[in-house]
């Protein structure tokens, strides 16, 4: 009976390669549940830069929802009509989550004799319309030698 008994036992040296294999394992999988690394978080804030570097702008009067976010910043920061030069826009999904989404409209080569480009920071949440504005800041980048040449919130000279 007592052998039995041990043969149904693990020794005592199986019993320390088991808890020397199963520690490092429970280790292994406890860290790999943590939180991202700093370097995911740093390309996530990387893409958003928050409002910091953005001038805050009254919201602009009028119907400031729509179903589509990417739509509703063209339609209130774009400009109609020909533009000369190599002007140019475009709007992008910086993030979205079911309570809120920024969006990010820039325009480039405006005809503007200080102002080589101008971009918008939107803030939406959801309406009975789709999306609602509820915040907006603005960034200029300027022509050479009327100021700073990387996107900034001081006006251009």
């Amino acid at each position: 009976m007592l052998d039995g008994d041990r043969s149904q036992r693990p020794s005592n040296r199986a019993r320390v390669a088991y808890l020397s294999f199963g520690i490092p394992l429970i280790v292994l999988l406890l860290t790999s549940c943590a939180a991202p690394p700093e370097n995911a978080r740093t390309e996530v804030l990387s893409t958003d830069p928050g409002r910091a570097p953005f001038q805050p702008l009254p919201l602009p009067a009028g119907d400031t929802t729509s179903a589509d976010p990417l739509a509703l910043a063209p339609r209130l920061y774009g400009i109609d009509g020909p533009v000369e030069g190599n002007y140019s826009q475009g709007v992008e999904l910086l993030s979205e989550t079911a309570g809120r989404q920024v969006v990010l409209f820039t325009q480039v080569g405006l005809p503007d004799d200080a102002v080589r480009g101008q971009r918008y920071r939107l803030e939406l949440v959801p309406a009975a319309a789709g999306w609602r504005l509820t915040w907006v800041g603005r960034q200029v980048q300027c022509r050479s030698g009327r100021g700073h040449q990387d996107w900034g919130s001081a006006p251009c000279r």
